[in-house]
């Protein structure tokens, strides 16, 4: 496979004016296909930080620049135009930015880091390595720790966001003859409908906190607390335009609502907590109102793991066999199925429960897949036993 060893970088890669972000987006308008990528910085602030936000079609390459003072909110409306494709690498967070920025959801999305892993090579794999695997691209991560926001950009930051996405549409063209090679086009066109679900992107307020770090061992009134605590620190993120976390840590968090702290003196006890007077007033208040809340409103706390030795036993068959299947078929073992899928799956067929929650192995192209032959090994349809055909050991389904 050549190796790309050099890119020419176009004299006119940057737009940094409005008249040129009006011309590049006139040329959007027509293409029907082009990868991008943005930079940004999300660490000190409640929102990412859009500095940067690289194009490319067959022919051009652009360095949209958004903070030299034009609006680019029409770059946005293209990534919810369903009659243009866009390539992204690991575009989950770009794609985010884009439904803040509109309200609207992305369509038309082919994500080459999920397509790579359905078509044989390796899930999640970085686009340095995705590229030099399917194209022979030698990326160089020399800015990967760059503040994006500085004035002028150097270069080598022109360059290094020129690579990120010139290799893109190359790539998506491989990946999907590999795709159609195993009949699996179908499958990578499943996986992408999310990035069109609303609810990949929008949090409901009152479920902020399953996402807290520990909240797992609480009770139902604790529960209830560190809801309203989260709420309460997710506003106060907004308007101090901090991450959350950085307002007030998880662990901090849930020791509060453990602890039923409404008083702001022993709120003072904790080390690490900085807040001011004020917002020390509004986290006890939250705390009340934790307390305050109807028993019923409370959530349920996390179901105990309390899986017999039997059903522990049935997990770990179920994941040798999954594994097996994925090095056979040449399918990321991370994107078929987690624990919790499994788990759900186990426990499915153990106690008969109903499938609240619709995991991988439950639905879609991976139920066709392998969630037949899974069955009928824990049903006793089929049994399972190891060979050694000269190419190693491998679990044989009979």
């Amino acid at each position: 496979m050549a190796e790309h060893r050099h890119l020419e970088v176009p004299a006119d890669v940057l737009v940094d004016s409005a008249d040129h972000f009006a011309e590049v987006c006139g040329i959007l308008k027509e293409v029907g296909c082009f990868g991008f990528d943005v930079e940004f910085v999300a660490e000190d602030a409640y929102t990412s930080h859009t500095c940067l936000i690289q194009v490319a079609t067959e022919r051009d390459i652009w360095v949209i620049d958004p903070l030299a003072g034009f609006d680019v909110r029409l770059f946005w409306d293209f990534i919810s135009d369903e009659r243009v494709e866009k390539v992204v690498h690991a575009g989950l967070e770009d794609l985010a930015m884009s439904f803040h920025e509109t309200e609207r959801v992305p369509l038309n999305v082919f994500d080459i880091q999920i397509a790579a892993g359905l078509a044989g090579l390796d899930y999640p794999m970085s686009l340095q390595k995705l590229s030099r695997s399917v194209v022979g691209a030698r990326l160089h991560k020399s800015q990967t720790l760059t503040d994006w926001r500085r004035r002028p950009l150097t270069t080598e930051q022109i360059k290094y966001a020129v690579n990120d996405v010139a290799y893109l549409l190359d790539m998506k063209r491989r990946i999907v003859d590999r795709l159609r090679d195993k009949n699996r086009i179908e499958w990578a066109t499943e996986e992408f409908r999310r990035f069109s679900d609303e609810t990949t992107y929008r949090v409901d307020r009152r479920e902020l906190f399953w996402k807290i770090k520990g909240v797992g061992s609480l009770d139902r009134k604790s529960l209830a607390v560190v809801r309203e605590l989260a709420m309460e620190r997710n506003d106060l993120a907004k308007e101090l335009d901090r991450p959350p976390r950085v307002v007030l840590k998880d662990h901090l968090l849930v020791a509060i609502a453990r602890h039923c702290m409404v008083e702001r003196d022993k709120l003072k006890t904790l080390r690490g907590l900085n807040l001011r007077a004020g917002a020390m007033d509004r986290i006890t208040a939250a705390v009340r109102r934790g307390l305050d809340s109807a028993p019923e409103d409370r959530p349920e706390a996390a179901p105990v793991d309390d899986d017999t030795i039997q059903e522990s036993a049935l997990r770990k068959l179920v994941s040798a066999v999954l594994t097996d299947y994925c090095h056979a078929e040449g399918i990321a073992v991370q994107l078929l199925a987690t624990n919790r899928d499994i788990r759900a799956l186990v426990l499915a067929h153990t106690r008969k429960q109903t499938r609240v929650a619709p995991g991988s192995l439950q639905r879609g192209w991976r139920e066709a897949a392998i969630g037949g032959m899974i069955e009928d090994v824990l049903s006793g349809r089929r049994s399972v036993r190891v060979t050694n055909d000269g190419g190693g050991p491998r679990l044989s389904i009979e």
